[in-house]
């Protein structure tokens, strides 16, 4: 196996011991995106409070057989690609993040070195032009010119995004502090259908029950929370919590 990658500029990459490049060695690391936050939101997904997400977009790829490659934008500590090529083992994918402490366990819980992992930067992702069938862009930001130019002829663009619904309880209890009390996912909508046609369109919830290490690993984990005086708050009465998301299937306009 090659040790290390090179660019067109003659730039060396080198292969971490865990399986993964830095593609992105330049790039400030997130202050709130920390090891332990990652290591809590593994624990949930691991735990399936997000499985309905993760069978609604296994669907999807199963429907799309001619999809070679797949791109899992911010894909954090790596569960959805991971379970993803468990499946769909056929394909190939791609996952990355800005984060380093994210990628790092991300390969980590890899153990068969299935996924291709690196840390990249979204404002410019290091693959060549038309080199993607699928990008999945779950729960993470979104560069709609740079998915664009990755993306092949009738290639698809899988993006999930919360509604109004998920999380309610917690937000329903962190509402004084919050800014944005009453969330609406419109504009992210409205912004993806300027570059995106819309084909399809699909809206996945469920409940889930919490205990003690779940709930505290999901106030942990929750970007909802990351700027809340938790303290401030009694979560002992937070038994169950809503998973609520609007999944857009779009095409490049």
């Amino acid at each position: 196996m090659e040790n290390s990658l090179k660019c067109h500029h003659r730039h060396s990459y080198d292969l971490a011991k865990f399986g993964y490049v830095n593609l992105a060695p330049q790039i400030k690391q997130p202050k709130d995106y920390d090891k332990a936050s990652f290591q809590n939101r593994q624990l949930i997904l691991e735990a399936g409070f997000y499985q309905a997400i993760l069978e609604a977009v296994s669907n999807l790829l199963a429907n799309s057989k001619s999809a070679k490659t797949v791109l899992d934008i911010g894909c954090g500590e790596g569960f959805y690609s991971r379970k993803l090529q468990e499946i769909h083992s056929q394909k190939t994918f791609y996952a990355f993040d800005i984060s380093k402490d994210s990628i790092q366990l991300a390969a980590k819980s890899d153990s068969s070195f299935a996924v291709n992992w690196f840390v990249g930067d979204l404002a410019k992702l290091p693959l060549q032009d038309a080199s993607m069938d699928i990008i999945l862009d779950i729960f993470s930001p979104a560069n709609y010119q740079e998915f664009r130019r990755v993306m092949s002829d009738n290639a698809l663009l899988i993006k999930v995004i919360p509604t109004e619904r998920h999380l309610q309880e917690i937000r329903q209890k962190a509402a004084r502090q919050l800014s944005n009390k009453d969330y609406s996912n419109q504009e992210v909508i409205q912004h993806f259908q300027e570059h995106f046609d819309i084909i399809s369109e699909i809206t996945v919830e469920s409940s889930q029950s919490l205990t003690a290490e779940s709930r505290t690993a999901l106030l942990a984990m929750t970007p909802l929370l990351f700027h809340v005086e938790q303290d401030q708050i009694d979560w002992t009465d937070l038994t169950q919590v809503t998973i609520a998301a609007t999944i857009l299937i779009g095409k490049a306009k």
